[in-house]
């Protein structure tokens, strides 16, 4: 069954009208007909089963039949500090990291990014990552969407995050593997994950993490393409916290 989003707000309502994005999917992409069910999800834990009604030009009408409350979201949430890369690698983390269950993805601009301070540019990028990753919700069946967050400086960002629960990924030599930084977190609720874009962080930027006790953990000795660094340290925290989502 076809899954498509709508607000919290809607999805209260018995008669739902599905417009712009959507509607342009379920109509011209998907090529739904009239009669057909679908599922309505609406990002914040409620999913209903709908019959379309009736499909116009620029809306579809359906009605809701059921609806049900989803299981919440497995723990540790995962929330993903990158150093942002070149646009069209971005692209493709952002559909992986929605495959992965990362629930929050923060840009950060620091010295080595392909974009060192907020734009007109970027605000548009984020738009379309947007759409990519609820095109990949559909994909995966995922019922919770990935969520953007403001771009950062890489200072602020490390200000904010919790020693405790993070993980300073660092393509440079470091004495502390990830299986070995992962046993030393009991319990976590959430995990923040910093990965560097292609030129990875500078000296300067490793002295921000050492001053807030984050020490560099590595992968191995090969340099991964942060792409593949997003999927991998992703991976392991899933297999590590036997997260299956």
């Amino acid at each position: 069954m076809r899954r498509f989003f709508v607000s919290p707000q809607d999805l209260n309502q018995q008669k739902i009208n599905i417009i712009g994005d959507e509607h342009h999917h379920l109509k011209n992409v998907c090529r739904l007909s009239e009669g057909e069910r679908i599922e309505l999800l609406d990002g914040a834990g409620s999913i209903a089963i709908a019959e379309i009604e009736k499909i116009d030009k620029k809306q579809t009408i359906v009605n809701v039949i059921s609806k049900a409350k989803l299981k919440p979201a497995q723990k540790p949430s995962l929330h993903i500090y990158l150093s942002l890369p070149r646009f069209q690698v971005m692209d493709v983390i952002v559909q992986k990291l929605v495959e992965m269950g990362v629930e929050t993805l923060t840009p950060v601009l620091s010295e080595r990014s392909f974009i060192k301070k907020p734009s007109k540019e970027l605000d548009a990028k984020i738009s379309r990552w947007n759409k990519i990753a609820l095109q990949a919700c559909k994909q995966s069946g995922r019922p919770w969407p990935l969520e953007f967050k403001k771009p950062q400086t890489l200072k602020a960002a490390i200000d904010e995050s919790n020693p405790n629960e993070s993980l300073f990924m660092y393509e440079g030599e470091s004495a502390m593997d990830i299986k070995a930084a992962l046993k030393q977190i009991q319990n976590p609720e959430s995990m923040a994950i910093f990965i560097g874009s292609e030129g990875g962080f500078s000296p300067e930027e490793l002295k921000l993490f050492e001053l807030k006790g984050l020490k560099p953990v590595t992968m191995g000795d090969l340099v991964l393409r942060v792409e593949t660094a997003c999927i991998a340290v992703c991976s392991i925290i899933k297999y590590h916290f036997n997260m299956r989502g």
